[in-house]
């Protein structure tokens, strides 16, 4: 996170709306691939992000520390998103041409995004968040487990089953014997 960021988040905390738009400029995609990752479907993440920035524009004041910004707003979006996953009540789906647009993803490197996106889903809601935050967005234990408000030792035991089940579903995948 750079002073600039940090300077939009004190501007925006003092009721600065040109600061905040900029905020969400510099992060919407952050949040949108969160959002994407879990309720799997474009049209939702799209929703989901709109929330996500309702929500941080109130809370923002409570915010003790700037410098920790992208992990409170990931907390936003992983909490949004697992609610919004419990309101819907179905099975998640991911539109994947919409997905590749936005990603801009084309030839082999589709495939092993749609390969490694299918192997996500095929996790139990509670395996692929953590493993996203873990792998795709690098955060430690210990604030995996204050994003998702879990013990460490949760966090730890759902990764390494998380990693046992895509090591197997990849395997079974790609016919590999080993």
């Amino acid at each position: 996170m750079d002073q600039n960021d940090i300077n939009l988040i004190r501007a925006a905390r003092k009721g600065d709306t040109n600061a905040f738009a900029h905020i969400v400029g510099n992060y919407k995609d952050y949040v949108y691939r969160t959002a994407l990752h879990i309720v799997r479907d474009c049209h939702d993440a799209e929703d989901v992000t709109q929330e996500v920035f309702m929500k941080a524009y109130k809370a923002l004041r409570k915010l003790k520390d700037e410098r920790t910004f992208p992990a409170w707003l990931a907390q936003i979006a992983t909490r949004t998103s697992l609610d919004w996953l419990k309101s819907k009540r179905r099975h998640p789906t991911t539109d994947w041409e919409s997905e590749e647009e936005i990603r801009g993803d084309t030839g082999v490197m589709a495939v092993t995004t749609i390969e490694v996106d299918q192997a996500l889903a095929s996790l139990s809601e509670e395996h692929r968040v953590v493993t996203l935050l873990r792998a795709v967005y690098g955060f430690e234990y210990e604030e995996i487990a204050n994003i998702l408000d879990i013990p460490i030792g949760t966090v730890r035991s759902r990764l390494h089953h998380a990693r046992l089940q895509l090591r197997q579903y990849l395997k079974e995948e790609r016919g590999d014997e080993r």
